[in-house]
Protein backbone atom coordinates (compact mmCIF):
# COMPACT_ATOMS: atom_id res chain seq x y z
CA UNK A 1 0.00 0.00 0.00
CA UNK A 2 2.92 2.82 0.34
CA UNK A 3 4.54 1.87 -2.85
CA UNK A 4 1.02 2.71 -4.57
CA UNK A 5 0.86 5.99 -2.52
CA UNK A 6 3.93 6.99 -3.03
CA UNK A 7 3.41 6.08 -7.09
CA UNK A 8 0.22 8.28 -6.83
CA UNK A 9 2.06 11.03 -5.49
CA UNK A 10 5.01 10.94 -7.77
CA UNK A 11 2.74 10.78 -10.87
CA UNK A 12 0.76 13.45 -9.55
CA UNK A 13 3.29 15.62 -9.28
CA UNK A 14 4.73 14.68 -13.25
CA UNK A 15 0.79 15.23 -13.81
CA UNK A 16 1.13 18.48 -12.47
CA UNK A 17 4.56 19.16 -14.26
CA UNK A 18 3.33 18.03 -17.88
CA UNK A 19 -0.25 19.43 -17.92
CA UNK A 20 0.57 22.91 -15.89
CA UNK A 21 3.04 23.96 -19.10
CA UNK A 22 4.99 27.18 -18.75
CA UNK A 23 3.72 30.90 -18.54
CA UNK A 24 4.26 33.39 -20.10
CA UNK A 25 6.14 34.87 -18.01
CA UNK A 26 8.49 32.03 -17.63
CA UNK A 27 8.74 31.55 -21.05
CA UNK A 28 10.05 34.73 -21.97
CA UNK A 29 12.24 34.41 -19.04
CA UNK A 30 14.14 31.60 -20.73
CA UNK A 31 13.84 32.90 -24.19
CA UNK A 32 15.05 36.46 -22.68
CA UNK A 33 18.24 34.06 -20.57
CA UNK A 34 19.02 31.89 -23.75
CA UNK A 35 19.46 35.27 -25.66
CA UNK A 36 20.54 37.40 -22.83
CA UNK A 37 18.22 40.22 -22.14
CA UNK A 38 16.74 40.59 -19.57
CA UNK A 39 13.04 40.41 -18.68
CA UNK A 40 11.71 43.05 -17.50
CA UNK A 41 13.85 45.82 -19.43
CA UNK A 42 11.12 48.05 -20.14
CA UNK A 43 11.80 51.61 -21.67
CA UNK A 44 10.89 54.42 -20.00
CA UNK A 45 10.81 58.46 -21.65
CA UNK A 46 9.50 61.15 -20.28
CA UNK A 47 7.67 59.38 -17.60
CA UNK A 48 6.13 56.63 -20.30
CA UNK A 49 6.47 53.40 -20.32
CA UNK A 50 7.03 52.34 -24.25
CA UNK A 51 7.55 47.99 -23.67
CA UNK A 52 9.97 45.77 -23.17
CA UNK A 53 12.83 44.81 -25.15
CA UNK A 54 12.69 47.86 -27.61
CA UNK A 55 15.89 47.85 -29.85
CA UNK A 56 18.00 50.93 -29.91
CA UNK A 57 16.14 52.24 -33.32
CA UNK A 58 12.91 52.21 -31.80
CA UNK A 59 14.36 53.70 -28.74
CA UNK A 60 16.18 56.69 -30.53
CA UNK A 61 12.78 57.58 -32.72
CA UNK A 62 11.13 57.38 -29.41
CA UNK A 63 13.32 60.13 -28.27
CA UNK A 64 13.45 62.21 -31.43
CA UNK A 65 9.70 62.15 -31.89
CA UNK A 66 9.34 63.27 -28.16
CA UNK A 67 11.28 66.38 -28.69
CA UNK A 68 9.40 66.98 -31.79
CA UNK A 69 6.02 67.17 -29.55
CA UNK A 70 8.18 69.61 -26.88
CA UNK A 71 9.73 71.45 -29.62
CA UNK A 72 12.43 70.46 -30.96
CA UNK A 73 12.02 69.20 -34.29
CA UNK A 74 14.22 65.82 -34.85
CA UNK A 75 14.17 63.15 -37.47
CA UNK A 76 15.82 61.22 -38.99
CA UNK A 77 14.17 60.86 -42.36
CA UNK A 78 16.08 58.48 -44.13
CA UNK A 79 15.23 56.19 -40.86
CA UNK A 80 11.82 57.32 -40.90
CA UNK A 81 11.47 56.06 -44.32
CA UNK A 82 13.72 52.96 -44.14
CA UNK A 83 13.76 51.54 -40.70
CA UNK A 84 10.20 49.88 -39.29
CA UNK A 85 11.14 50.11 -35.55
CA UNK A 86 12.52 53.75 -36.16
CA UNK A 87 9.42 54.94 -37.38
CA UNK A 88 7.01 53.14 -35.02
CA UNK A 89 9.28 54.70 -32.49
CA UNK A 90 8.78 58.32 -33.94
CA UNK A 91 5.19 57.94 -34.18
CA UNK A 92 5.20 57.05 -30.45
CA UNK A 93 7.05 59.59 -28.96
CA UNK A 94 5.46 62.07 -31.07
CA UNK A 95 1.92 60.76 -29.74
CA UNK A 96 2.38 59.58 -26.47
CA UNK A 97 4.74 62.57 -24.98
CA UNK A 98 2.71 66.10 -23.94
CA UNK A 99 4.17 69.47 -24.68
CA UNK A 100 6.80 69.81 -22.01
CA UNK A 101 5.36 72.95 -19.53
CA UNK A 102 8.66 73.95 -18.82
CA UNK A 103 9.35 74.43 -22.99
CA UNK A 104 6.60 77.14 -22.05
CA UNK A 105 8.48 78.24 -18.53
CA UNK A 106 11.41 78.75 -20.61
CA UNK A 107 10.02 81.40 -22.48
CA UNK A 108 8.18 82.64 -19.33
CA UNK A 109 11.26 82.77 -17.60
CA UNK A 110 12.95 84.70 -20.80
CA UNK A 111 10.10 87.07 -21.00
CA UNK A 112 11.08 87.60 -16.90
CA UNK A 113 14.45 87.85 -17.34
CA UNK A 114 13.95 90.38 -20.43
CA UNK A 115 11.18 92.46 -18.96
CA UNK A 116 13.90 92.62 -15.37
CA UNK A 117 16.38 93.85 -17.61
CA UNK A 118 14.67 96.49 -19.61
CA UNK A 119 13.19 97.86 -15.96
CA UNK A 120 16.77 98.24 -14.49
CA UNK A 121 18.99 99.30 -17.47
CA UNK A 122 18.41 101.93 -20.03
CA UNK A 123 17.05 100.44 -23.24
CA UNK A 124 14.22 98.04 -23.82
CA UNK A 125 15.53 93.90 -24.15
CA UNK A 126 12.30 92.57 -25.91
CA UNK A 127 11.60 90.22 -28.21
CA UNK A 128 8.82 91.85 -30.50
CA UNK A 129 7.70 88.35 -32.21
CA UNK A 130 7.53 86.18 -28.59
CA UNK A 131 6.02 89.31 -26.98
CA UNK A 132 3.19 89.68 -29.89
CA UNK A 133 2.75 85.86 -30.15
CA UNK A 134 3.76 83.60 -27.21
CA UNK A 135 1.26 84.48 -23.97
CA UNK A 136 3.96 83.05 -21.85
CA UNK A 137 6.86 85.18 -22.63
CA UNK A 138 4.62 88.31 -22.89
CA UNK A 139 3.28 87.40 -19.35
CA UNK A 140 7.21 86.54 -17.96
CA UNK A 141 7.97 89.86 -19.82
CA UNK A 142 4.98 92.08 -17.68
CA UNK A 143 5.94 90.20 -14.25
CA UNK A 144 9.27 90.81 -14.84
CA UNK A 145 9.08 94.29 -15.70
CA UNK A 146 6.76 95.12 -12.96
CA UNK A 147 8.55 93.03 -10.41
CA UNK A 148 12.43 94.71 -10.73
CA UNK A 149 13.35 97.24 -9.19
CA UNK A 150 15.86 100.19 -11.06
Amino acid sequence: MKISKFYLVVASFFAALVFGGCTAYEQAVVANALTGAAYNDSYYYNGYNYGTNRDSSYRQGIEDGCNSKQGTYRKNTYQYNNNYSYRNGWNAGYNKCRSNNNYNNNYYQNGYSDGCWSRRYAGTKKNAYQYRYNSSYRSGWNKGYSDCRY
